[in-house]
C-alpha cells in the first residue's frame, strides 16, 4: 500500500492535472453520482449496465428538484403579471420585452441581382413585424453602408433597446418600410 501511494504521488508530480478546478469538481461530482447508483455494475471487459428503473427514478427526482428553473410558455387568454408591473428595473423590463420577440430572417432579390437580408422581429403578443437590421449582398460579397454596423446581433440588441421600431402586419410591409427610410 505504501509503494502504491508513493507511485501515485510520483505520477502526479511527473504528470500534473492541468484541468481547471471547475472541471475537476465536475468530474468528482459525476463519480460520486455514478457510485451512488445501486444497480450499476461494470464487467471485466469494461461494459456498464444499470437497471433502467433506477435511472428513471433518478431523472424524475432531478426534474422535480429543478423544475423551478424551467420557463413554462403562457397559454393564450391567461392573465400574465409581468415583472414590469411589479416595479422591476428598466433593465429587467427591457429583457422581458426582448423575450417577447421571435427573430425572423427574410430575403429580397433586387433588380440589380443583389440580395438584401432582413433580420426582422415578430412580437409574440401582437404578431406584428419590425425590421431590426438589414444587409446588402452583391456579387458574392457583403456591402454595407458605412453607418451600418456589420454585427447583426448588436444591431438587433440596439433596436430592442431603443424601442423605435416600426411594427407592421406582415414581413413584406416591414421590409418595404425599411427600404423607404433609406
Amino acid at each position: 500500500m505504501i509503494l502504491l501511494n508513493l507511485l501515485s504521488k510520483l505520477w502526479r508530480f511527473i504528470n500534473p492535472d492541468l484541468r481547471s478546478e471547475c472541471e475537476k469538481a465536475s468530474e468528482r461530482e459525476f463519480i460520486l453520482a455514478a457510485n451512488s447508483l445501486k444497480t450499476l455494475s461494470v464487467t471485466d471487459r469494461g461494459g456498464v449496465s444499470i437497471d433502467p428503473e433506477e435511472l428513471r427514478d433518478q431523472i424524475i427526482a432531478a426534474r422535480e428538484q429543478l423544475k423551478h428553473l424551467v420557463h413554462k410558455p403562457r397559454a393564450p387568454g391567461l392573465e400574465f403579471t409581468s415583472v414590469a408591473d411589479q416595479g422591476a428595473s428598466p433593465i429587467v423590463e427591457a429583457l422581458e420585452r426582448a423575450l417577447d420577440c421571435i427573430e425572423v430572417v427574410a430575403w429580397r432579390r433586387l433588380l440589380s441581382g443583389a440580395a438584401v437580408r432582413y433580420t426582422c422581429l415578430q412580437c409574440v403578443g401582437t404578431g406584428r413585424f419590425a425590421v431590426a437590421a438589414a444587409s446588402l449582398f452583391s456579387e458574392g460579397t457583403e456591402s454595407l453602408p458605412p453607418w451600418v454596423d456589420g454585427n447583426t446581433n448588436r444591431q438587433v440588441a440596439c433596436a430592442l433597446q431603443n424601442s423605435e421600431l416600426g411594427w407592421y402586419a406582415t414581413v413584406g410591409e416591414a421590409m418595404d418600410a425599411w427600404d423607404a427610410t433609406l
